[in-house]
C-alpha cells in the first residue's frame, strides 16, 4: 500500500507524537527513591518504592525485613544510599536488688546495619551493642563518617548497674527520676562511632577529653537529638545534675538543649561555652533545625507550640523575636519535625490525643521560614494524614511529604507545592498498608 505525500506526512507526525508522549511520560515513571519504615509490633522493616511521577508507593519484594533485633525505634539510610541503620531500643525489664536499688536493663537492645540492594531489599549484615542503656536516637554526622547514639543512661565505672538506683543522689547517679522521688539514675550519653562507608562496619570512639569514658554525658532525661555539620543538641527532659541538686527544681521543671561541638575530622564531641539552654519549654517532644542548620526548633506538646532559636557563632542559641509559634488549635501532641529542602517551610507531624485508628486530630501543620526566621502558617493548613503518625520525611526529589502511622498502620503521601508549601493528596491512593504498627521511617535515594 502507498501512501500519498500528505499521508505520509501525517503517518509521521502521529509516530512522532507517540513517541514523545512515551519519551516524556515513561521518562518521568521511574523510582524515586526507597522508604523504609521500622514496626513494633513484629520487630519488622517495610520497605517501599516511590514512582517519582505520581508518589505512589510500591512494596518492596520479601518485605517485611527483621528488624535484627526488639523494638526498632529509628532508622536512617548511609550517605552512599548502600546501608541502612536500624536503632533498636530493645524490651526493658526492671530487677529490685539486695542493697535496695534497681536495675533496669534492656534485651534485644542493638544497631543493626543492613546492606541495601537492587530494587531496595535489604540484608542482615552486622550487630553491635549500645555503649550504654536505653538507646532513643541515631544520627549520622553530616559527612557520613560518624554516628551519634543517644542513651537514657550511661555506663556507671566499676559498676554492672545500670538504669534507676535508690541511693542517691550521688556522682554516678546525679538524676532524680521523674516518676519516684526516692530513685536516682544515671544522666544520659551519647556513643559516637566511625563508618567505614565501603563496608557499614561501625567502631566504637572514646571519649578523649574524659578517660576513661567511653561515651560522652549529656544531662538528665535525654528526649531527642539533632546533629548539624558542627554541633549535636540534645533535649532533655530533666535539667543538669548540677542544675537539679541546687535548685531544688523537681525534674522536668527546666527543659533544656545540651550541645557538644563536632570535630569534624575525628568525631569527637566537646563542651561549648554554651553548653545549656533553658527552652522555657514545659514538655519537650522533638527538637529539629532547617536543612541550612540556622534554626533550631523544639516542640512543646504541654503548651502545643513550637519555640525556635537562632545558631549563633560557638553554637550560641537565642530566641528569635517573634518565638514561640502557636500550633493550630485543631492539632496536639507534635511528635516530629522536618524543613523542606530550600528551607522555606516546616513541617510538624501531629499524633494527636487518643490511639483509635480514626483520629481526626492526627494532621501536618505547617509554617513559612521567613528570611529573619519567623514561623507564620502556611495558607491551607493544617493537612490531614492518618492517625497517630511518628515520623515525616521528604522524597528525594522534593516533591512528595510522607508520615508512617502507628495507630492506622500505613504510610500516607503528599504532593508539596514548592511556592506554597501546601500539601495535597497523591494522585490514584495515598494510603499504603504496612506490617504493624509504624515507630519510624526514613528514606534513601540510591536506587539501582
Amino acid at each position: 500500500m502507498k501512501f500519498k505525500n500528505s499521508g505520509r506526512m501525517l503517518l509521521a507526525l502521529v509516530v512522532s507524537l507517540g513517541l514523545g508522549f512515551c519519551i516524556t511520560s515513561c521518562s518521568t515513571n521511574f523510582t524515586a527513591g526507597y522508604i523504609y519504615v521500622t514496626g513494633s509490633q513484629y520487630n519488622q522493616i517495610g520497605a517501599f518504592n516511590i514512582r517519582n511521577n505520581t508518589g505512589n508507593l510500591t512494596a518492596v519484594p520479601g518485605q517485611p525485613f527483621g528488624s535484627g533485633g526488639t523494638d526498632p525505634i529509628r532508622s536512617l539510610v548511609a550517605s552512599t544510599g548502600r546501608f541502612l541503620y536500624v536503632l533498636n531500643a530493645g524490651a526493658e525489664s526492671t530487677t529490685d536488688n539486695a542493697d535496695g536499688s534497681q536495675t533496669a536493663s534492656y534485651s534485644g537492645s542493638n544497631i543493626a546495619v543492613f546492606s541495601i540492594g537492587g530494587y531496595g531489599n535489604l540484608a542482615p549484615q552486622q550487630t553491635y551493642a549500645t555503649a550504654g542503656t536505653g538507646p532513643i536516637r541515631i544520627q549520622f554526622s553530616s559527612t557520613g563518617a560518624f554516628l551519634y547514639v543517644l542513651e537514657k543512661y550511661m555506663p556507671v565505672s566499676g559498676s554492672t548497674e545500670t538504669g534507676v538506683h535508690m541511693s542517691g543522689p550521688t556522682t554516678d547517679y546525679p538524676c532524680k527520676d521523674a516518676s519516684d522521688p526516692t530513685l536516682w539514675h544515671p544522666r544520659g550519653d551519647i556513643a559516637a562511632y566511625s563508618v567505614d562507608t565501603t563496608t557499614g562496619r561501625l567502631s566504637l570512639l572514646t571519649n578523649n577529653q574524659q578517660t576513661p569514658l567511653t561515651v560522652f554525658p549529656v544531662g538528665c532525661d535525654p528526649i531527642d537529638m539533632k546533629v548539624t555539620s558542627a554541633y549535636a543538641l540534645v533535649a532533655e527532659n530533666g535539667p543538669e545534675p548540677t542544675i537539679n541538686e541546687t535548685s531544688g527544681l523537681a525534674p522536668g521543671a527546666e527543659q533544656t538543649v545540651f550541645e557538644y561541638a563536632i570535630n569534624s575530622t575525628s568525631g569527637q564531641l566537646t563542651t561549648t561555652q554554651n553548653t545549656e539552654l533553658s527552652t522555657g519549654a514545659i514538655q519537650i517532644s522533638t527538637i529539629t533545625t532547617d536543612v541550612a542548620s540556622k534554626y533550631l526548633y523544639v516542640a512543646d506538646t504541654a503548651k502545643n507550640e513550637i519555640r525556635y532559636f537562632t545558631i549563633g557563632t560557638g553554637g550560641l542559641l537565642q530566641a528569635v523575636n517573634g518565638s514561640p509559634a502557636p500550633n493550630d488549635s485543631t492539632a496536639s501532641n507534635p511528635v516530629a519535625m522536618i524543613s523542606d529542602s530550600k528551607s522555606q517551610f516546616l513541617y510538624v507531624a501531629n499524633a494527636g490525643p487518643n490511639s483509635g485508628i480514626s483520629n481526626p486530630a492526627s494532621e501536618i501543620t505547617a509554617f513559612t521560614i521567613a528570611a529573619n526566621g519567623v514561623l507564620n502558617p502556611v495558607a491551607g493548613q493544617p493537612f490531614p494524614t492518618d492517625s497517630g503518625p511518628q515520623c515525616i520525611l521528604e522524597d528525594p526529589t522534593n516533591q512528595y511529604i510522607y508520615t508512617a502511622n502507628f495507630n492506622a498502620g500505613t504510610v500516607r503521601g503528599s504532593s508539596l507545592d514548592p511556592n506554597s508549601g501546601n500539601l495535597t493528596d497523591l494522585r490514584n491512593n495515598s494510603s499504603y498498608a504496612t506490617v504493624g504498627n509504624p515507630t519510624w521511617c526514613t528514606v534513601s535515594s540510591h536506587v539501582n
